[in-house]
């Protein structure tokens, strides 16, 4: 298992519930690129869909104790996204995916906030 997760939109630093995942990261965070869409879904977040020769900007942070931070954020981020483990920078990093349709959502190419 991996204690570092990497966040795209809402749970970024400065973003609107960073304040959720604050108290449970340690340390700054590190810039990647994970492979995949983003997609604007409409209702004041982002969907992430892995695969394909896009890069997603993200933030990945250090958790200072998973089994308590994944409760709060499975909880935040709900049933409509999975969490996946994926590589970034050569290390195993959890992400949350979604694993709905995209062909009605707005692609954002250069990541969240959609410009």
């Amino acid at each position: 298992m991996s204690d570092r997760i990497a966040v795209y939109g809402t749970l970024q630093h400065g973003s609107s519930a960073w304040h959720l995942l604050e108290p449970l990261v340690t340390g700054p965070f590190e810039r990647v690129g994970l492979p995949g869409t983003l997609y604007d879904t409409g209702r004041g977040y982002p969907a992430l869909r892995l695969g394909g020769d896009g890069r997603v900007p993200a933030q990945v942070f250090r958790l200072r104790d998973p089994d308590r931070a994944w409760v709060v954020l499975d909880d935040y981020e709900g049933p409509e996204y999975e969490r996946r483990l994926v590589t970034t920078a050569g290390e195993p990093c959890w992400v949350y995916t979604w694993p709905g349709p995209v062909h009605d959502l707005r692609p954002l190419p250069h990541g969240w906030p959609p410009g």
